[in-house]
């Protein structure tokens, strides 16, 4: 257990160094794949993702976040990847309302960035059953477009101040 805590430990930060220029990727990503050897990160991607796995699975909370945050990342670093094996786990987090609201949020905004329709339709459902109000916030938030389609709420939004 201890050499995959290692090893996630040492993905993490591979994955922190590589997405502090995630940002700059979205304008230039051709320069960012010649100053950057994301070729070492790529090929060893499916690994990353076994140990994350493990990672969301496990009973500490701020490990359960440090996964989904680093989900979250690895979704910005590759576009391209679909990350599907996350969705089920993510599901299941913001599907549990015993589960930490902070992880619980965390998992709704991985979920959307991997544009699935199955996680998409998680995120609505979650929305419109949960009692967790912060959770409820968020995901009604992310799927806005879904309750707008099913005429739950008007197209324009108006803003109470107190």
């Amino acid at each position: 257990m201890k050499k995959h805590f290692l090893f996630l430990v040492i993905s993490i930060l591979i994955l922190l160094f590589f997405s502090s220029s995630s940002a700059f990727a979205q304008n230039n990503q051709t320069r960012l794949l010649k100053q950057h050897k994301l070729s070492f990160a790529k090929a060893h991607l499916e690994q990353t993702e076994i140990m994350l796995l493990q990672a969301i699975e496990s009973n500490s909370v701020s490990l359960n976040s440090s996964a989904v945050q680093t989900i979250r990342e690895l979704e910005e670093i590759f576009p391209t990847e679909s990350f599907s094996v996350f969705i089920e786990p993510l599901s299941t987090i913001i599907q549990n309302e015993k589960a930490d609201t902070q992880l619980r949020i965390l998992s709704a905004l991985a979920l959307d960035k991997l544009h699935s329709d199955f996680a998409d339709e998680v995120i609505y459902e979650v929305a419109k059953t949960t009692s967790n109000e912060s959770v409820k916030n968020i995901s009604t938030a992310l799927s806005i477009e879904s309750f707008k389609a099913d005429n739950k709420i008007n197209s324009k939004v108006s803003f109470k101040y107190e």
